[in-house]
């Protein structure tokens, strides 16, 4: 696989549980994707801020040490109102879930997620084509 030729959007990654931050810049970057990484509200709107035009799609926890996720949410989408957002979490929050996809993420995926179904949201996020999706069907 030549890296250069491949990697066809950069994501940011906003999840504070390191071992989890790993594993998603890892499986992410298995697939193409150049990664960037955050671990906390601050940090995600630095990156934001340095980074805003490469950026096509966003994986965000909802629990940051520093920030309520939601509200990281909105000021995310102030300065990028059309990037695809995934949420992660640890509870399962039916409310939560349903008001956040009015405001318009794209998926919401509670932990422990499938690694494989955050690939295949993340491809649909970035307009990943056949190649990712065979990619995953060869693992099924």
């Amino acid at each position: 696989m030549n890296n250069q030729e491949d990697k066809k959007h950069t994501i940011l990654v906003v999840e504070d549980d390191f071992d989890l931050l790993w594993m998603i810049k890892k499986i992410l970057s298995l697939q193409g994707y150049a990664i960037l990484t955050a671990v906390t509200g601050e940090q995600a709107i630095d990156v934001i801020s340095r980074n805003w035009a490469e950026i096509k799609a966003i994986v965000l926890d909802l629990s940051l040490p520093d920030q309520d996720g939601e509200t990281l949410l909105g000021e995310i989408y102030k300065v990028l109102p059309e990037i695809p957002v995934v949420i992660t979490t640890g509870s399962e929050d039916r409310q939560q879930q349903q008001r956040l996809e009015k405001v318009g993420i794209r998926e919401y995926l509670i932990k422990p997620f499938d690694l494989l179904r955050l690939i295949s949201v993340v491809a649909d996020c970035t307009g990943g084509g056949p190649k990712e999706r065979l990619h995953l069907d060869e693992r099924h």
